[in-house]
């Protein structure tokens, strides 16, 4: 056939450049935390966050969800990750789905409105944004990651150096 990877599915292939540093969009908007409590984004501050917004209907999102998964061991003290879903069923929909596919370190939070994922400029799933801790700036990633590679755990350990 002779297409590669980045043809047939170009989110999961490594761009030759990274991602351009920008000021993090607002995040003010309250969402629910996985034991349904307000949570604002801010009170996160003082170590980076992956926030990776996702939905269960949404395959690319479940193909990197294990990848999120493990990420989330190799990347602990160094990068919260914090998996937004927006599904409108919320944490009754989510968070089994979840559990019936083992996934279980990363932190869990739910936009089922939409609110919080409109106000960063969400365009499209899954998107995740890598925000530094003190929430001045992030690098947004569109499309699912190989989360987990070592190559992308040293390109994300590299934007946050530098």
């Amino acid at each position: 056939m002779g297409l590669s990877v980045a043809l047939l599915w170009p989110s999961r292939a490594y761009a030759a450049t990274l991602p351009l540093r920008q000021n993090t969009p607002p995040m003010s908007t309250t969402i629910l935390d996985k034991d349904g409590k307000p949570l604002s984004l801010n009170v996160l501050r003082g170590l980076p966050i992956l926030i990776n917004f996702w939905a269960t209907w949404c395959p690319p999102c479940v193909a990197e969800l294990p990848a999120l998964d493990r990420a989330s061991d190799k990347l602990a003290g160094e990068v919260k990750i914090l998996l937004i879903s927006v599904d409108r069923g919320g944490s009754k929909k989510a968070l089994p789905f979840l559990e019936d596919r083992g996934i279980g370190r990363p932190h869990f939070a739910f936009d089922a409105n939409g609110a919080l994922s409109r106000e960063m400029g969400v365009r499209g799933l899954p998107t995740s944004f890598l925000v530094t801790a003190d929430q001045r700036y992030c690098w947004v990633y569109q499309g699912s990651r190989d989360w987990d590679a070592i190559a992308m755990i040293f390109e994300l350990r590299r934007l946050l150096e530098g």
